[in-house]
């Protein structure tokens, strides 16, 4: 089974046909010329099948979708694309729809990976103090003939016990550390993993935020691409991961079954809030929807980017307090005892 192209790879491969499309050169043509770019590898191999399966039925959908590399929701609207005779738009709307896609994911990984490398290096010192510095100053108390006692005593017995289970708690660290691979390189993984962490109570309004620009960027492509507002409802619905706001979705559909417009139909479901819900009577009346919820993806993902930042931001002035009121809790407990018998010898 070929492995399905990266949003890097979507993205370029639609700007580069919406340019060409827009252009006046045909697909056939533009597969040509990339071709004849700075391609290699599998690449090569892609467009070289592109092309063929191009030659013999003269469409760019079906050729697409034999490769086997390019994701349903792609090959669906290129579909539709070729159908309404915009094909250029609804390229230029893929790779807008992609590079949405690359930032949010970037975003989504510095939330997970960042304080998770924090906290790993922060569990390493601690290790480190509790199984390598301590006994050192343990010798130096039976030195002076004296025993720790205490907070010392305790810490001493935890690194003792970890030394003595080194090989179960190393089977835990590498479980740990394949665990943040797989967040940083697993798609399908990050994505179960985000759904876990979203249920958290601080994590609830990045979930929410990540699932609207998902939702507004997949409405403003699918609208753009020609189709009418029920099936752009139903195809964004489908791009969005996070159950509460599919369910609000489904609200939405049923009560423009029930005759409702899409304005008052997504402030009955509450899909958005404030400020857009108002834009999006304005865009409706207008025939601008497209360009509200283009606007609304951009406002969602820079609000989400804000948020994580800001999260990060608290996040790390607080394992680093930890940190040091933990080492200065560990040297406290070694040092005054310390001063203590030294001061008696003198």
């Amino acid at each position: 089974m070929k492995k399905k192209l990266n949003n890097e790879e979507l993205i370029t491969f639609c700007s580069q046909m919406a340019l060409i499309l827009k252009s006046g050169i045909s697909a056939l043509e533009g597969i040509y010329i990339m071709e004849e770019g700075d391609v290699s590898g599998d690449g090569k191999e892609i467009l070289k099948e592109l092309r063929e399966e191009i030659e013999m039925c003269g469409m760019l959908y079906p050729a697409m979708e034999k490769s086997g590399v390019f994701p349903e929701y792609a090959l669906h609207m290129t579909e539709i694309g070729e159908q309404t005779g915009r094909l250029d738009e609804t390229m230029e709307a893929l790779a807008a729809y992609y590079q949405r896609e690359e930032e949010t994911l970037e975003a989504v990984k510095s939330a997970v990976t960042y304080p998770a490398a924090m906290l790993g290096m922060m569990l390493v010192i601690i290790v480190v103090l509790f199984v390598k510095v301590m006994p050192v100053f343990e010798q130096v108390y039976l030195q002076l003939g004296q025993e720790m006692t205490g907070v010392a005593r305790n810490i001493l017995n935890i690194g003792n016990w970890m030394r003595q289970s080194a090989i179960v708690l190393s089977v835990i660290a590498a479980i740990a550390l394949i665990l943040v691979i797989c967040a940083v390189f697993s798609e399908k993984f990050r994505d179960k993993l985000y759904g876990k962490i979203s249920k958290i109570g601080f994590m609830k309004k990045t979930a929410w935020k990540r699932a609207r620009t998902r939702f507004a960027s997949g409405m403003a492509m699918s609208l753009k691409s020609g189709l009418d507002m029920d099936e752009s409802l139903m195809l964004a619905g489908k791009l969005v991961d996070y159950e509460p706001l599919r369910k609000q979705i489904a609200v939405c559909q049923e009560e423009m079954k029930k005759g409702e417009s899409f304005p008052k139909a997504v402030k009955k479901a509450h899909i958005f809030e404030g400020m857009q819900e108002r834009l999006m009577v304005i865009g409706y009346e207008t025939g601008a929807t497209d360009e509200v919820m283009e606007q609304a993806a951009d406002l969602y993902q820079k609000e989400l980017q804000d948020q994580i930042q800001k999260m990060i931001g608290i996040l790390e002035p607080t394992l680093v307090g930890v940190l040091c009121v933990i080492v200065g809790v560990i040297l406290l407990s070694v040092m005054l005892p310390l001063a203590g018998i030294m001061a008696g010898i003198g």
